[in-house]
């Protein structure tokens, strides 16, 4: 299956405080991860022109006028001729075997549930085909028309992280994932 994976890693991270982008081995990490599970066309989305340097490989700036995420995820399918997988830079708790398992039961595309039962639609496979909803108005509404894939023992490798209270909320996962003194540093 061709498939192009964009990481989303254009915002500000104002709640965080910190770039998500570059904590717990960054983009770096989730683009080894992605290499490691065969999928090698991978867009870093980064946002201004002055963020194109902090990430390697293929790196795309918004361009302008586009006003939200929506907007930017429709534009980039748009650019490119396979599905697509998002991925946000937040991913901090993302491993290989959850991308395989989103892959392999969303093969029409879908959008992840998290351990709550939330949908997560920056973690959406979205199918070569797909017809953007017209006037969407947010991320959620742009993918609504895409299934719930339930994640069963993947589930928690779909949760987001927007303040240092997200991060102490999963710490005991992070310390597992990434070591004590990867946290101890990103915190």
């Amino acid at each position: 299956m061709a498939l192009t994976v964009f990481i989303l890693a254009g915002g500000k991270s104002l709640r965080m405080r910190k770039d998500k982008g570059l904590m717990f081995g960054g983009v770096g990490r989730l683009k080894g991860m992605l290499e490691a599970c065969g999928l090698h066309d991978v867009i870093v989305l980064c946002g201004s022109d002055d963020r194109s340097i902090l990430f390697q490989g293929k790196v795309w700036p918004d361009p302008p006028a586009l006003e939200g995420v929506h907007h930017l995820i429709e534009w980039a399918c748009g650019q490119v001729e396979t599905s697509c997988l998002l991925l946000p830079c937040d991913a901090f708790l993302m491993e290989e075997e959850a991308i395989q398992y989103l892959l392999s039961q969303s093969q029409d595309g879908g959008v992840p549930l998290d351990l709550d039962g939330r949908r997560q639609p920056l973690f959406a496979h979205i199918p070569k085909d797909y017809e953007f909803p017209l006037g969407s108005s947010s991320v959620s509404h742009l993918l609504q028309p895409l299934p719930s894939i339930q994640m069963e023992m993947f589930a928690s490798a779909f949760t987001n992280f927007n303040s240092a209270e997200d991060l102490q909320d999963h710490q005991q996962k992070l310390l597992t994932l990434h070591g004590e003194h990867v946290l101890l540093q990103s915190m």
